[in-house]
């Protein structure tokens, strides 16, 4: 089995939530969490904390890990704002280009997931932005609408990534093609998980070994990289562990496109063009 890591761009700098109410949400949520001992003293004032720095995100540090262990992740960033995304197209593009510059792969967090005017305007602005048509996509909030995937692959994608079982917290599901595009489901996704030490890496244990058993064949993990900080430590060593415990455990590191590649020459993996196993959506547990 090979994983394939990617990384959501939710916020960027602090003055992108200066018009919503982002920062008193955080700051009523992290309390209620305190207060309730489901994070220390320390997250919490941390966390209080998050409004005050110039940079919300942490592509630097990310970016830095995923690169000295041969990690080929790629990052998603808004096109349109919505649902607590609040960054502008310019601010998406200096980061886009700074991931770009790395070596990272990057694609569009969309907004609209049953709007198939707005799913063209946002792979419109991604080329248009960047000069290149985007090649995935993952719906912000992993949103689903009837009709999405055929839509997108209509508009163009090669790939997206928000097929997600939010009940079940997981998603044990192969890729599989709908038209000219493929969908690698969500396995795995961090704010999914418990925010515990050790329940942490025992869910995702159980979720790879069911994975491996099934033979799935990649597995598809998800770190945002707003986790990937000291305020919420169980994430970063979660994810830093998950590493570590991949390697160890034989299972290679690979990319979206490599994937296509290696699908698209194995015509015993290729599925139904237009339904997904378990479903229409794919969305089984």
């Amino acid at each position: 089995m090979k994983v394939i890591i990617s990384h959501d761009v939710d916020h960027l700098h602090w003055s992108d939530h200066l018009a919503d109410l982002f920062y008193p949400k955080l700051w009523v949520r992290e309390t209620l969490r305190f207060l309730r001992r489901r994070i220390s003293a320390k997250e919490w004032a941390l966390r209080m904390m998050i409004p005050f720095h110039r940079d919300l995100h942490h592509l630097g540090e990310l970016m830095r890990f995923d690169r000295e262990n041969g990690i080929p992740s790629t990052f998603f960033f808004g096109m349109e704002k919505g649902l607590g995304m609040s960054y502008g197209r310019k601010q998406a593009l200096r980061a886009i280009r700074r991931v770009q510059a790395e070596g990272f792969a990057t694609g569009v967090h969309g907004i609209a997931s049953d709007d198939a005017i707005g799913i063209q305007a946002e792979y419109d602005a991604y080329q248009a932005l960047t000069g290149c048509a985007p090649r995935g996509i993952r719906m912000h909030y992993v949103r689903y609408a009837d009709s999405m995937l055929q839509t997108l692959s209509d508009v163009g994608y090669a790939f997206d990534s928000s097929i997600f079982h939010k009940k079940a917290g997981c998603c044990v599901i192969a890729p599989y093609r709908v038209g000219g595009m493929w969908e690698f489901p969500l396995t795995i996704m961090d704010t999914y998980l418990p925010y515990h030490t050790q329940k942490i890496k025992e869910t995702t244990l159980e979720i790879l070994k069911r994975a491996d058993e099934q033979k799935l064949g990649y597995c598809t993990i998800l770190l945002h990289d707003t986790n990937f900080c000291a305020a919420y430590p169980v994430y970063k060593e979660w994810y830093r562990w998950l590493v570590g415990y991949c390697r160890q455990a034989g299972f290679g590191f690979t990319d979206f496109e490599e994937a296509i590649k290696e699908l698209n020459k194995d015509p015993l993996r290729m599925m139904n063009d237009t339904a997904a196993p378990g479903g229409a959506d794919g969305r089984t547990a």
